[in-house]
């Protein structure tokens, strides 16, 4: 009877274990192995897996997708880091009402209409989606990178100083991270490492 209690519990211990380890980690791996970052069937990791893996970053998915998609190609420092700031900075934090110029408007929906398609995938998995994108974090950002002073930047958007502080050094450290991507992704690491140096100036560096 001990021995078949004994085993009674090891067995309700592993259905646990699948429940809290296991299961989330394969609902995120089959993710992942939808856009080809894993080999699901062979468990392995692919070559794009690889790179993504060294994106120590919010969101990683979908900036690997913009990376792959040739998105970031496109956009020049500003935009790059406007968009960043988009991604990392908190969904709720508000960071003023600066204007967002029609340029930006259309990159940031970009990345919109390619965060819905990881999404649907996510939701297949039932994996919650990542939150949506910070408009006014990226509109401060945009500010910040083309050369707009630190107090006038305070006094513009409004936002508490430590606020934007936080924000930028985040989004200046995300930049830094796609900027080590020299091997795969020249193109996108070059543009990172400008525009993370327009970012990480001073009071933020």
């Amino acid at each position: 009877m001990e021995a078949a209690e004994a085993l009674s519990q090891a067995t309700r211990r592993i259905e646990a274990l699948q429940d809290e380890v296991w299961r989330p980690f394969e609902q995120r791996a089959r993710i992942l192995a939808s856009f080809g970052y894993l080999d699901f069937a062979a468990e392995k990791v692919t070559e794009r897996g690889k790179w993504l893996a060294d994106l120590h970053i919010d969101r990683p998915l979908l900036v690997g997708e913009a990376i792959e998609n040739g998105l970031f190609r496109s956009l020049d420092l500003a935009h790059l880091a406007a968009v960043m700031a988009a991604l990392t900075a908190d969904e709720e934090r508000d960071y003023g009402q600066l204007e967002l110029f029609d340029s930006l408007v259309q990159s940031l929906t970009q990345f919109e209409e390619m965060a819905f398609r990881i999404a649907t995938e996510e939701w297949k998995f039932s994996v919650e989606p990542a939150p949506d994108l910070n408009f006014s974090a990226a509109a401060a950002t945009a500010a910040w990178a083309t050369g707009t002073d630190w107090p006038t930047l305070v006094h513009e958007t409004g936002a508490e100083e430590g606020d934007l502080f936080r924000m930028l050094s985040r989004t200046g450290e995300a930049l830094l991270q796609i900027a080590g991507l020299k091997k795969t992704h020249p193109e996108a690491a070059r543009l990172a490492a400008i525009a993370a140096d327009a970012v990480l100036r001073e009071p933020v560096r």
